[in-house]
């Protein structure tokens, strides 16, 4: 039947798992805990908060990533007992798709500053070994579900104030195209039974939007808040989902400060919340069995720039993240329909630690002016896998 890198400079990332997936893109945002709401010079923020994009320069920005997914276990001696799906490190199908690629346009200076933007986004995927009550016979399954999502954004930043206090206000929009591929794969338990799989596409229709605020600022000390919404992507599988674990894109908000201390603001701190809405993004379970709840997570990151010469700067990074994972309970996991998670996890919360390293250059252009690009590293430890990385390479045109 069909069933449904280690050390860099003494610098390790340490972060989160994909079982609690939270959409992070970016090495740079990954190495401060996933704290990104409020960024405004960073070209992912075409996701994680568009109104983030209206004071950038005309910019380019690419990010490869590796994520936890969970493979089938090995065989019982018995052919009766499930497996459970292992955690291992994994990429994007095809490997070489990148994890987001966007480019920022500036379109105006003065008291309205304005930038359109667009980027191919795949912040997270879901593996999971499920196993399937049919009829007494219990079967284990393997799901892989790609997403992906285009976004064209468009956010205008005003000036509001001279003042120390409410300088700045922008606002972003972004409309999205979201595509996602579901493959399922029966566990050959039965020797004498052929191993089975199904798969199928859909696509669907989303937005984001977001405020990026500069609540004070002075030559030393400057506070910006950020909040941002990112919509659920509903997808029409021609399939039960109670009968075949698909998931839908599910919402994201999320809110935070960024505060940028010293002169010259050498030393920013973000802070962030976020909220991921798991439970209306998959079919509900059978009576006795746990369903998917909603996700939370709070973040605290650190950057520091070092000048390094007359043109590089060297930026250290560190985050500290606190996240739930979407069970309560690691020995009673949930499913869908008949379906149930067999997966090994640690747990239903997770705090970690981590750090990261860019490098960024400066260049004069022939007209004189000044152009600055950049390369961002982040390697995850401690998750459900012996560790994630993150790579990331920005570059200014204009």
């Amino acid at each position: 039947m069909i069933r449904p890198l280690g050390v860099v400079v003494g610098v390790i990332v340490l972060a989160s798992t994909a079982a609690a997936q939270d959409f992070q893109v970016g090495s740079r945002a990954k190495a401060m805990g996933g704290s990104y709401t409020a960024f405004g010079d960073d070209p992912v923020a075409i996701w994680t908060n568009p109104a983030g994009t209206a004071t950038q320069n005309s910019q380019v920005a690419l990010t490869y990533q590796s994520f936890t997914q969970y493979e089938f276990g090995s065989l019982t001696d018995t052919f009766s007992l499930p497996t459970r799906g292992d955690a291992e490190q994994g990429l994007l199908d095809p490997p070489i798709s990148p994890s987001f690629a966007g480019v920022v346009v500036r379109m105006g200076e003065g008291n309205v500053e304005m930038a359109a933007s667009i980027a191919y986004i795949r912040p997270f995927q879901i593996k999971y070994v499920y196993s399937f009550d049919f009829g007494g016979e219990q079967l284990i399954t393997q799901t892989d579900q790609q997403f992906s999502r285009i976004r064209a954004a468009y956010g205008a930043s005003f000036r509001l104030s001279d003042s120390h206090w409410f300088r700045t206000l922008a606002l972003g929009i972004g409309v999205d195209f979201v595509y996602t591929h579901y493959k399922e794969t029966d566990q050959n338990i039965d020797p004498n039974r052929d191993t089975q799989s199904f798969q199928d596409s859909e696509s669907a229709v989303g937005y984001g939007a977001g405020l990026l605020a500069t609540l004070f600022e002075s030559d030393s000390f400057r506070v910006d808040f950020g909040a941002a919404y990112n919509s659920r992507a509903k997808f029409h599988f021609d399939l039960d989902p109670i009968i075949y674990p698909v998931w839908d894109w599910p919402a994201l908000a999320s809110g935070g400060f960024a505060l940028y201390i010293g002169e010259g603001y050498p030393l920013r701190i973000t802070l962030d919340h976020q909220w991921i809405g798991w439970e209306n993004s998959v079919g509900e379970p059978d009576p006795g069995i746990d369903h998917f709840r909603n996700t939370y997570s709070f973040s605290l990151g650190a950057e520091y720039r070092f000048k390094v010469g007359e043109k590089n700067r060297l930026f250290a990074r560190a985050g500290l993240k606190s996240y739930d994972t979407p069970w309560k309970d690691k020995n009673n996991l949930p499913g869908v329909g008949t379906s149930r998670l067999e997966i090994e996890t640690k747990g239903d919360r997770v705090e970690i630690l981590t750090l990261g390293l860019g490098f960024y250059w400066t260049r004069k252009t022939w007209e004189g002016e000044t152009r600055t690009s950049g390369i961002d590293f982040a390697v995850e430890l401690f998750g459900e896998t012996e560790y994630l990385f993150g790579l990331g390479f920005t570059y200014q045109f204009d």
